[in-house]
């Protein structure tokens, strides 16, 4: 039986968490497959999926949200297949930011001009979607570091929108 991989909190900070990864056998492991999940907004689960090649492993996973709960899972692939999930919790210190307050203002049928207040010099995610389902499993979306952005729509549907 293959063994699920152990994951060990090395550190973490405001904006990152470093981990690393190392199986308890002699099966000759070729990489590792980690997702970090959370949740934004209590409407949206978030992931990114890092793919790592060879045994023994430290990672840095920057760019994170202070005072923030990340769940890691990882899972070794090794020369008789893969292992099972191994998990780990973590909360990003500091404090959170604020939510930003988000106006959206219809510019023509397929525009709409979206607008928010908040901290300067960070990244917002804009997410859009025409209901609450789809907000939530597969909303469109985008990225920007400044407070305003022109979303096009289509015609003739009634939109949900986060930042």
């Amino acid at each position: 039986v293959i063994p699920p991989p152990v994951i060990h909190i090395e550190s973490y900070s405001e904006d990152s968490i470093s981990f690393s990864l190392k199986m308890t056998t002699n099966i000759k492991v070729g990489g590792y497959v980690v997702n970090i999940y959370w949740t934004f907004d209590t409407h949206r689960q978030e992931k990114r999926t890092l793919s790592i090649e060879g045994e023994k492993s430290i990672q840095k996973v920057a760019n994170l949200t202070a005072h923030t709960p990340y769940e890691i899972s990882a899972w070794a692939k090794t020369e008789l297949g893969d292992s099972p999930l191994s998990f780990v919790h973590v909360v990003t210190s500091g404090t959170r930011p604020a939510s930003p307050s988000l106006k959206a203002k219809a510019i023509n049928q397929t525009a709409v001009e979206c607008s928010w207040t908040g901290p300067r010099n960070v990244v917002y995610g804009i997410f859009y979607a025409t209901s609450f389902l789809e907000l939530y499993r597969s909303p469109h979306n985008t990225v920007t570091t400044s407070h305003n952005i022109t979303v096009i729509v289509q015609r003739d549907e009634q939109y949900l929108f986060l930042v």
